[in-house]
């Protein structure tokens, strides 16, 4: 087959399908066209697109298309789940269709869709500039959370505590604020866009305080379930930003994991999930089980590297499988324990101390150590939840041991970084 890959970056998709023979063309944000030519020489051609999500933008990559070229359209690329199902729509090719592609990146197309479906959300409202959180706020009951439409990475996302709070924010330019972009991916999107100037708004919702907050990845065939991944991030989200977390992965059986992934499947139906990888996030609140988000793609943070280590998956190739809509075979083993993965998030400044990587691989447990952290040289800039530092993935006996091996970790690892402001910190949770 020919299929169209849409990609910021990340090759693993277009080579996954070239190296199963399949004929493969990209399209990439304009000024990468140059660079993916030249680095993904098989490619039959590359073409170019200036925003995703701008209509003009498809409009012009549509008319260079002919009828008849391509057999599918595919992407692992959230920022361009959208354009893909635009292009499928056009060409008359088999897939996700817009509006199930919107149900997976508009949190407001989303939990609108849920909740008239029964399935337990949080509420929101949609807003237009920060002096309306207020009235949001004095509906729901502070604090609430404020958060993009479209993004990933926990980006501009915060919670507001309250109405001085809020005007804290509104002074220091929050709501206007433009995000950096170390990694380069994500000029084209919408990720990077102030909260102002968002069109359509952004989203106020209320404040659940969950006890817990799980991810699941699930496989899809046709809206079958063929594969499920659970796993339990070591406390919520928006709790852990700025600091060292970990993400667990546990296996399906585990009582609580049998929950989130009825309740992520549940969402999957209602959403038209159809073909491919789904990443839900689902919270245990004090009301019960509460369903978070839902991406039209693998999770990021190292998840499926943990499952393709704890079950022998071989994730490229499933991707490739999905992209041409074969059904894939997926190995699950039930009593394949946990597995995690220790995200490094020190804080800006120049590490003055860190351990030996090899005296980390000694450990009991430890499966794999990537740290790029250099005595004398600065930390890694990081994006949204997407750390640059490094992590370590590490076998524990049980979940609830997992949280004091991640501690035993981080105290052999012994980093410490001169700030600007403060001068030498231990490790990095600020």
């Amino acid at each position: 087959m020919h299929v169209l890959v849409a990609s910021t970056g990340n090759p693993v998709l277009e080579t996954a399908l070239l190296d199963s023979g399949h004929q493969v063309s990209l399209l990439v944000p304009t000024r990468q066209v140059d660079a993916r030519r030249a680095d993904t020489p098989r490619a039959t051609t590359v073409l170019g697109i200036d925003r995703w999500h701008d209509p003009a933008s498809v409009d012009q990559v549509l008319a260079t298309i002919p009828g008849g070229v391509f057999d599918r359209v595919a992407t692992i690329d959230e920022q361009a789940v959208v354009t893909c199902a635009r292009l499928r729509e056009h060409l008359n090719l088999p897939g996700l269709g817009v509006q199930a592609a919107l149900a997976h990146t508009d949190k407001h197309v989303a939990k609108t869709a849920l909740e008239a479906a029964g399935v337990p959300v949080a509420r929101h409202r949609v807003v237009r500039h920060g002096r309306q959180v207020a009235a949001v706020a004095e509906e729901f009951g502070w604090p609430v959370v404020v958060k993009p439409a479209r993004a990933a990475g926990t980006v501009s996302t915060t919670v507001v505590n309250s109405r001085t709070d809020l005007d804290e924010l509104l002074t220091s330019g929050f709501f206007n604020k433009t995000v950096d972009d170390p990694t380069g991916r994500f000029g084209a999107g919408e990720f990077l866009v102030p909260l102002h100037q968002a069109k359509g708004g952004f989203l106020v919702e209320e404040f659940l305080a969950p006890e817990q907050e799980w991810f699941c990845d699930l496989y899809l065939h046709e809206g079958e379930v063929v594969a499920a991944f659970p796993g339990r991030y070591s406390a919520p989200l928006l709790a852990t930003l700025g600091g060292d977390h970990h993400v667990s992965l546990v296996p399906a059986s585990h009582p609580d994991a049998v929950e989130v992934i009825k309740l992520a499947a549940q969402a999957c139906r209602v959403l038209g999930s159809d073909t491919g990888v789904v990443h839900c996030e689902v919270m245990l609140t004090e009301r019960g089980w509460v369903f978070g988000e839902a991406g039209h793609r693998p999770g990021g943070g190292g998840i499926t590297a943990l499952y393709a280590h704890q079950h022998g998956v071989d994730v490229p190739s499933v991707l490739a499988q999905f992209a041409v809509g074969e059904r894939p075979d997926i190995p699950m083993e039930p009593d394949a324990g946990v597995l995690s993965h220790l995200w490094l998030c020190p804080p800006a400044g120049v590490v003055t101390h860190v351990a030996d990587p090899e005296q980390l691989r000694g450990l009991p447990g430890v499966v794999e150590v990537d740290l790029h952290l250099r005595t004398g040289e600065p930390v890694p800039t990081g994006f949204g939840t997407m750390s640059l530092a490094g992590h370590i993935t590490f076998a524990s006996a049980t979940l609830e041991t997992a949280s004091f091996d991640a501690a035993r970790l981080q105290h052999t690892l012994a980093l410490r970084v001169a700030t600007r402001a403060a001068g030498p910190v231990e490790g990095c949770v600020r």
